[in-house]
């Protein structure tokens, strides 16, 4: 698909691994999903890794995030844990491709 040879060409030009993180809404979020996430994307950034994804991915988690409040998961733990997360996707990524049309 493009978006395999996307990530190809790109790591080879880069010279770097490039990772992917693909979400949906539907998908059951745990704090300890959530917790690997964040793990994940660490360790990513750690190895100097490129991530890409797509916007509605993004999306979707933004939403995840934002209902883990309205639904009070705050007994399971998944709403501190996705601050954790946002936060840190915050903080360690930038977007520089949004829909190029």
């Amino acid at each position: 698909t493009n978006f395999k040879q996307l990530k190809f060409k790109l790591g080879g030009l880069l010279n770097r691994r490039v990772y992917s993180l693909p979400f949906r809404r539907d998908i059951t979020l745990t704090a300890h999903h959530a917790s690997q996430i964040r793990l994940f994307l660490t360790e990513a950034c750690h190895r100097r890794a490129v991530m890409v994804t797509v916007r509605e991915h993004t999306l979707s988690l933004l939403l995840r995030y934002q209902e883990s409040f309205s639904k009070h998961d705050t007994d399971n733990g998944i709403s501190s844990e996705m601050l954790r997360l946002m936060r840190y996707i915050q903080t360690q990524s930038r977007d520089i491709v949004d829909e190029a049309r």
